[in-house]
């Protein structure tokens, strides 16, 4: 008798343990959907306070983190908007590794990709994406994505390879220059050519738009998924998603 009521007692503990958890998720869910990224992430957090294995709350805390970085880079913040994916990265890295399931690794990757495209880490996007599409080919926003990652890394080289083409240019100039020029103007020179190079790595402004209305037409759809699955779950008690 004392045997079954230790674990009767155990099975309680443990359905309040998983209880606690997704309703702390399903809180922050709530937030999410009104807009409230960083209320949203608090919940998450304290979800996976209690488990820090549940997939769910790892993957929302990452969406979290990646729609406060898309604030950040349209408020042209843009080390806050790296901080912000930089974390968001490791949550979806994390979900990853805690599933076995292949749709849910394959959103995980996709959405690994999303953060890491709006870093600028285009090499590591492209290879996200392609991981995400071997488990999921028929994911046409993966693809799309994938082609745009493909497009601004190409964009980006030959970009390298004109500023590396224009600097060998600018020291044959120099070398044919007088010798009587000053320090200070070689000096003002220089520091032009460095500032030219390194505005050639980043992305334009128009490139960074293209890839926010790329991730702005795919929330939309994510948020129309979701209100259906509210709907359906309406009945459902303490159903996460």
């Amino acid at each position: 008798m004392r045997r079954i009521f230790v674990i009767i007692c155990v099975l309680i503990s443990t359905l309040s343990f998983s209880q606690d958890k997704v309703e702390l998720l399903n809180k922050g869910n709530e937030y999410f959907k009104e807009g409230d990224f960083e209320k949203a992430e608090e919940y998450y957090k304290e979800s996976l306070e209690i488990d820090n294995q549940y997939y769910k709350a790892n993957l929302n805390t990452g969406h979290s983190l990646f729609r406060q970085a898309i604030s950040f880079t349209q408020k042209e913040m843009i080390d806050s908007a790296r901080t912000k994916c930089s974390e968001a990265e490791s949550y979806y890295i994390n979900s990853e590794l805690l599933t076995e399931n292949k749709n849910e690794k394959a959103e995980s990757l996709y959405n690994l990709g999303n953060a890491q495209i709006l870093s600028q880490n285009l090499e590591e996007s492209i290879k996200s994406y392609k991981q995400s599409l071997r488990l999921v080919p028929e994911n046409m926003n993966a693809k799309y994505n994938l082609a745009l990652a493909q497009y601004l890394l190409n964009k980006k080289q030959e970009n390298q390879k004109d500023s590396k083409e224009d600097k060998k240019e600018q020291e044959n100039k120099e070398e044919e220059e007088k010798k009587d020029q000053s320090q200070e103007n070689k000096q003002k020179d220089q520091a032009e050519e460095k500032k030219e190079e390194l505005s050639k790595e980043e992305l334009s402004k128009e490139e960074i738009e293209q890839i926010l209305n790329a991730l702005e037409r795919e929330e939309e759809e994510v948020q129309e998924d979701l209100q259906k699955k509210k709907a359906i779950g309406n009945n459902k008690l303490l159903k996460d998603w």
